[in-house]
Order: C-alpha cells, then structure tokens, then sequence
C-alpha cells in the first residue's frame, strides 16, 4: 500500500488474513478434500490387502489339508499290509526253497 507522501506500508499478518478469507477458505477446503480422498484410498487398499491374505490364507489351508491326505495314501501304499496283496496281485509267488549259486572265487564289490 502506498500513501500519498510515497511512503510504502506493509501490511500485517491478520490484515493480510482479513483481506484474503475468501481464498484460505477455498486453499482449506481443497486441503481437507485432498485428506480425504487419501484417507478412502488409504482404507480402500487397505481393506483390499486383507482380502486377499485372507484368500492366502484359505488357500494354505487346502494346501495343508491336501498334503495330509496324500501323506496318508503314500502310508497306505507303504504299508506291509498293501505291499503283500500287491504281491499277491502281480502273481508272486512265495519261494520255497530258494537255491544260491556259488562261484569258485570271492566276488568283491568296487567302490568307484
């Protein structure tokens, strides 16, 4: 502001604010909005990530539950039970008198 005598005054703080209340509240209001809208995607992801770890989580459950059962077959087709009806299945037969074989000299086994 200049005054008739050319002398500049400078304006103070609160009659700059007084001046200007129009556009702080419109710079508030865009302030606010912009918080806002950062809060919702904020939650928005938020929300979305425990989606889908519970979804993860769901999935190691199957997975979990899945490698039990085959844990259990692969006991089953081990067991002494299954692999004598197995043999029995192949048409095995149980040896009676089994006859070995001997050579003249030692046979070693080489270590490679």
């Amino acid at each position: 502001m200049s005054s008739p005598t050319g002398i500049v005054r400078k304006q103070t703080v609160v009659q700059w604010i007084d001046n200007h209340t129009s556009l702080l509240n419109i710079a508030t209001l865009a302030l606010v909005g912009v918080l806002c809208v950062s809060y919702i995607l904020q939650v928005t992801g938020t929300v979305a990530k425990g989606y889908e770890l519970r979804d993860l989580e769901v999935q190691i459950h199957d997975l979990t539950l899945e490698n039990q059962q085959m844990e259990v077959a692969v006991r089953q087709s081990q067991s002494l039970d299954h692999v004598a009806d197995s043999v029995s299945m192949l048409g095995l037969v149980r040896s009676e008198q089994p006859t070995y074989v001997e050579s003249g000299e030692p046979s070693y086994a080489l270590a490679q």
